[in-house]
């Protein structure tokens, strides 16, 4: 049996582990909410997709730290109006060949984090072929009835999807469920269109966020 000790007037928690005997501490800030300590980084992007794609967004796993992956986006627009279909499935050996492209210089959530070492996070310009697939953990589909205009002017809006947790739009992730974890280089995270012909006029906007420990 665990001992859990409570502070009187404050959201301060001190709880004895049964098996090791060490104490465990929740963090909390002044507004009474858990502090996420681990380092989380973010990168966001924007492409056109092969015609017929399959991994269309991913993120790999580091040699040197657990990647944890808390959020994935992925919005699409179109010309014509249609139904997007994308899954999110697990890999456990990395891809082979296509052209791979870099999101870019992953964002630090906090200035004190070290460099983020995921092995990648980005797209491809041409398909791959998949690694060793895991399983897949959701499939959606994305209506999109309002068309891009060929030349757009102002403010689009995007139809999207958090892939992890399937909530719509630019919605978080959720905190309460297990994170996708990633150990090691080849292990890798992706967002796949299934070898479908895409919408007339389909391109795709992603953000992928994760913590490294």
């Amino acid at each position: 049996m665990s001992i859990l000790l409570k502070s009187d007037n404050s959201a301060d928690e001190l709880r004895i582990d049964p098996t090791s005997k060490a104490a465990r501490v929740t963090l909390y800030g002044t507004d009474g909410r858990p502090i996420n300590t681990s380092a989380t980084y973010g990168i966001s992007s924007f492409f056109t997709p092969v015609a017929t794609p399959n991994n269309l967004v991913i993120i790999a796993g580091s040699a040197t730290k657990t990647v944890r992956v808390t959020a994935m986006w992925i919005f699409t627009q179109t010309t014509a109006a249609g139904s997007a279909q994308f899954f999110l499935k697990k890999y456990s050996t990395l891809y082979a060949g296509g052209v791979f492209v870099s999101a870019g210089t992953p964002v630090p959530f906090d200035s004190a984090n070290a460099a983020a070492t995921a092995a990648q996070v980005g797209h491809f310009s041409t398909d791959p072929t998949p690694g060793t697939l895991v399983g897949t953990i959701r499939a959606v589909s994305i209506a999109t009835p309002a068309p891009r205009p060929a030349t757009p002017a102002g403010i689009i809006e995007l139809s999207g999807v958090e892939m992890i947790t399937g909530t719509q739009g630019r919605g978080m992730g959720d905190g309460n469920i297990q994170p996708i974890t990633l150990r090691g280089v080849n292990q890798y995270l992706a967002i796949d269109h299934n070898d479908v012909a895409l919408i007339a006029g389909q391109i795709h906007q992603y953000s992928v966020m994760w913590t490294e420990e």
